[in-house]
């Protein structure tokens, strides 16, 4: 009788080589699918952040910007209406801009209560961007005693992040430039500003640029109506 043996056999070396060299494929596909995957994310997160930033800063200057101005007769006293209204905004020489108008509350805080004053006063805003890229806004309220107009505190909040940059352009009523702002000639009054805010989009190298307008209402319906 005769036995057929047969000898087990392994891999050889280049099998082993093909074998290794298909893993590494492999896995690299996988490693590449996946760093795409969380890029993707990374920035749908950053774009989504940016987009809050632009919506919530243009949104709040246009609206505060629109008080600019604003002089409430009936409960502000004469010191607190002169204050508002022989500079009722100004571009300083670091380029942020001031504005004053009477309101009951400043620069808004996570928390505050929004009726953070109890009553009309002189509210004065001065916005710009800080080292670290916000949209700060620094603010005090000023109101008359006994010893006169005297100002407040200040306080300074962060609005919104992401910005390398803002200017501004003051807007004249006529042909006049530049324009006044005191409301003592309003026929040459300011009324508007232009704002254009450069922010950081997906990274450090992604500027892009917001350009709004916001108008004085209070400025432009007291220029009409005094002109009239």
């Amino acid at each position: 009788m005769t036995f057929c043996r047969r000898r087990n056999r392994g891999f050889s070396l280049v099998e082993l080589m093909i074998a290794l060299a298909l893993s590494l494929f492999l896995l690299g596909i996988l490693y590449i699918t996946y760093i795409s995957a969380r890029n993707t994310a990374t920035d749908t997160e950053a774009l989504s952040r940016f987009q809050e930033n632009i919506r919530f800063a243009s949104d709040h200057l246009v609206r505060d910007l629109r008080n600019t101005g604003f002089r409430d007769q009936l409960t502000l006293t004469f010191d607190e209406y002169r204050a508002i209204g022989e500079r009722y905004a100004n571009i300083n020489e670091d380029g942020s801009l001031t504005i004053r108008y009477a309101g009951r509350h400043t620069c808004p805080a996570a928390g505050d209560d929004i009726s953070l004053l109890d009553e009309l006063q002189v509210v004065e805003k001065r916005y710009f961007v800080d080292e670290a890229g916000f949209l700060a806004c620094e603010s005090r309220s000023g109101r008359s005693t006994e010893s006169g107009f005297t100002w407040g505190p200040t306080r300074t909040v962060r609005l919104a992040a992401g910005l390398s940059d803002i200017s501004f352009e003051l807007l004249p009523a006529g042909a006049t430039v530049p324009c006044t702002l005191e409301t003592s000639d309003l026929a040459n009054a300011c009324t508007g500003v232009d704002v254009t805010a450069t922010f950081r989009g997906v990274d450090d190298d992604d500027l892009r640029e917001l350009e709004l307008t916001a108008s004085f209402r209070n400025v432009i319906v007291d220029r009409i109506y005094r002109m009239r």
